[in-house]
C-alpha cells in the first residue's frame, strides 16, 4: 500500500527501481520493463510529452507489485485479513503462474508445429482451458465456500509481509525526503 502511495505521490521512480531489481529473476519481465522504461522516456521527450512519463512509471510500478505480491503474499495472509472478500484475490494470485505457464506452452508449440503467430489459432486451447478452469472453481466455490465464511482470522504478519512492508515504508520516505 505505500508503495502504492508513493507512486501515486510522487514521481515514483523510486518504487520502479526496487520493484524491477526485486522482479531481477524474471530475466524477460525485467528486461522488458527496462526496455519500455528507456523508450518511453525518449520517445515522450521527442514529442514534447515527457509529463506524461510518470504514467509510464506508475504503470510499471503497478504490474510489478502484482507480481511480487504473488510470489510473496502468503494465501492465508488475505483470506485471514478479508475473510470470504478475499477468495477472488486468492483465486487471481494462484492462477496467475498457471496461466503464464499455459500460454508459454500454447506458444512453443504453436511454433513447433508451425503455426506461427496466428491470434485465432492459439487463443483457442487458452479459451477452453480457462473455461475449464473457471466451471472447476465454481463448482469447488458453490460446493466448500458457500455462505458465510466462519474461518478463524490470525492477523499476526508473516515474515514476507514485513519484508513487503519494510519496503513500502522505505519507498514511501525516500519518495517524500528527496521527491523527483
Amino acid at each position: 500500500m505505500l508503495i502504492f502511495l508513493s507512486t501515486y505521490i510522487s514521481l515514483g521512480i523510486y518504487a520502479m527501481v526496487i520493484t524491477i531489481t526485486m522482479l531481477f529473476r524474471r530475466k524477460g519481465i525485467f528486461i522488458a520493463e527496462i526496455l519500455i522504461t528507456v523508450f518511453s522516456y525518449f520517445i515522450l521527450s521527442y514529442f514534447d510529452k515527457a509529463y506524461l512519463y510518470v504514467f509510464t512509471v506508475r504503470a510499471i510500478t503497478y504490474i510489478n507489485l502484482y507480481f511480487i505480491i504473488s510470489e510473496l503474499v502468503d494465501k492465508s495472509t488475505v483470506l485471514d485479513a478479508l475473510g470470504e472478500k478475499g477468495v477472488p484475490i486468492i483465486i487471481a494470485l494462484a492462477y496467475y503462474p498457471y496461466f503464464f505457464q499455459l500460454s508459454s506452452e500454447v506458444s512453443f508449440y504453436a511454433k513447433a508445429r508451425g503455426i506461427g503467430f496466428n491470434p485465432i489459432k492459439i487463443s483457442r486451447p487458452l479459451l477452453v482451458e480457462m473455461i475449464k478452469v473457471a466451471e472447476n472453481l465454481y463448482v469447488a466455490y458453490t460446493v466448500k465456500l458457500f455462505g458465510n465464511y466462519s474461518g478463524k482470522r490470525n492477523l499476526k504478519p508473516r515474515t514476507s509481509d514485513l519484508i513487503l512492508l519494510t519496503i513500502g515504508v522505505v519507498i514511501f520516505i525516500l519518495s517524500l525526503v528527496f521527491p523527483l
